[in-house]
């Protein structure tokens, strides 16, 4: 009886214990929604809002207008903006920063296949209150910055908390480089500057190309995310974060997911994935 007894507890201990694995697990990663907007199917970036607490926003890849999409943590549809007068060739990532108290969505038109683009462009829109409905955005920056050494692809947009503009190029091989705009100021055309090279180090070809990036809102971390997973750069100095060493991050299986970002407390990480309805997905930031 006593044997029986003893089986019995360490049978509700290990039950107990897999329920508790269980669920802290479900606590640091899963889907936060689907999107109820159709129109969004080919997700390409993705970044927090810096106005309003539980919205964040997206867009397309190629193939798209130049449209931005804003939704909640539900999936709700809170709109679609569409930048007046502008053509999009292949937007690839998005960034949101306060800048002088200010919250700004910056767009990123920066992908270029077959590295033919001697010039890419970024826009800054001052970031619009989020709601249900068609909306035609007028008031917007746009950047034009040429690289020092030729073209690039590239699909990771940084902006650092003081407004810098940062490309990081995406490589087959890994070998990535890293581009800087000092904050520009109006619209017009910005020449970069070449900052630093990054070693993606990957045993799969679709792990050494960046897809997206983002920097926390304290300026303390950086993350950039592959077709397989995510890197955290943990750095105060954002003139030399790829120096840091990285912490690898495993996130959920997506269908080509490309983009990422921190969410407003810096608790966690935002994902996106390809297709209709757009799926995202959540990661509980390592301490």
């Amino acid at each position: 009886m006593r044997f029986s007894f003893l089986i019995f507890t360490a049978v509700i201990a290990s039950c107990a214990a897999v329920t508790h694995s269980l669920q802290r697990q479900a606590a640091e990663r899963g889907q936060l929604c689907s999107l109820k907007n159709v129109k969004v199917d080919e997700s390409s970036g993705v970044a927090v809002s810096r106005r309003a607490r539980g919205i964040y926003w997206t867009h397309n890849d190629s193939g798209d207008g130049p449209n931005f999409f804003a939704f909640d943590s539900n999936g709700a549809d809170l709109g679609t903006y569409t930048l007046k007068g502008v053509d999009a060739f292949d937007w690839e990532d998005m960034a949101s920063a306060r800048i002088d108290r200010s919250p700004y969505l910056y767009l990123g038109d920066i992908g270029d296949n077959i590295s033919q683009r001697k010039r890419v462009r970024v826009y800054r829109v001052p970031e619009p209150e989020a709601m249900p409905g068609s909306h035609a955005v007028t008031k917007f920056e746009t950047y034009i910055l040429t690289y020092p050494d030729g073209a690039h692809n590239c699909e990771t947009l940084l902006v650092t908390p003081n407004g810098d503009i940062q490309l990081v190029t995406k490589n087959d091989f890994g070998l990535s480089a890293v581009y800087e705009a000092k904050r520009p100021s109006g619209s017009g055309t910005y020449s970069m500057k070449k900052i630093g090279d990054l070693k993606i180090e990957s045993s799969n070809v679709y792990g050494h190309m960046l897809t997206g990036g983002d920097i926390s809102s304290d300026g303390d971390a950086v993350v950039l995310r592959t077709y397989m997973g995510a890197l955290l750069f943990r750095s105060k100095d954002m003139q030399a974060w790829f120096r840091a060493t990285p912490t690898p991050i495993t996130l959920t299986l997506e269908r080509q997911g490309e983009a990422i970002c921190f969410d407003l407390a810096n608790h966690r990480f935002l994902t996106t994935s390809e297709g209709s309805p757009c799926r995202v997905s959540f990661i509980k930031i390592p301490d």
